[in-house]
């Protein structure tokens, strides 16, 4: 494996975070779509989302080729506000997303850390840099004393789920989904976990 010069840097300039969003974007196309379409939708009320605080990138010569989502404390790192749904949608459609949005957002609890989001620039792929970005996140999750790492993986994405078993990541349960997310590309999810 070719071994790059990744930093890991936790903020990132205006238009760095406009490339963050569309790696972002590409990588959760199909779930993003079943929910906000078009794409300049998607990618503007995601900028407008993001929180700063809770998200890791992976830059190489200052170009974002990854990003590592957190949610913990019950904070997502992409919080979907009314309002801002609201400029892109009428009142009812801006609702349904919203409460949708809010009714697939875990609750966690305050000792765990949830890894809610990896994307990796398809040029970049199976290079290390995902396991680059999970390494910060478990360096940060023990500073800030989290007993555990958790996320999810859809059952159709299995090189991810062999990747976080190789990580150290157990299979904690299946969430089976069934019809309901069938158009976002899967049926089910299995929570893993990582006890720091």
């Amino acid at each position: 494996m070719q071994k790059l010069n990744i930093e890991i840097a936790d903020s990132i300039n205006k238009n760095q975070r406009i490339r963050a969003i569309e790696i972002f974007y590409d990588a959760f196309e199909q779930k993003i779509r079943a929910l906000i379409k078009p794409k300049e939708k998607a990618i503007a009320i995601c900028n407008r989302s993001l929180k700063d605080d809770q998200v890791f990138y992976a830059l190489l010569g200052g170009n974002v080729v990854g990003l590592i989502g957190l949610h913990y404390k019950n904070k997502p790192f992409l919080e979907f506000k009314y309002r801002d749904l609201r400029k892109y949608f009428n009142p009812l459609q801006s609702y349904f997303i919203y409460r949708i949005y809010k009714l697939t957002s875990p609750k966690i609890k305050d000792d765990v850390l949830r890894i809610d989001s990896i994307a990796v620039d398809k040029s970049f792929r199976r290079l290390g840099i995902g396991t680059q970005l999970i390494n910060k996140v478990f360096e940060f999750a023990k500073n800030k004393g989290f007993n555990e790492v958790i996320l999810e993986v859809i059952n159709t994405n299995p090189k991810a789920k062999e990747l976080y078993e190789s990580i150290g990541f157990k299979e904690k349960k299946i969430v089976r989904y069934y019809f309901l997310a069938r158009s976002a590309g899967f049926s089910s999810e299995y929570v893993m976990s990582y006890k720091l």
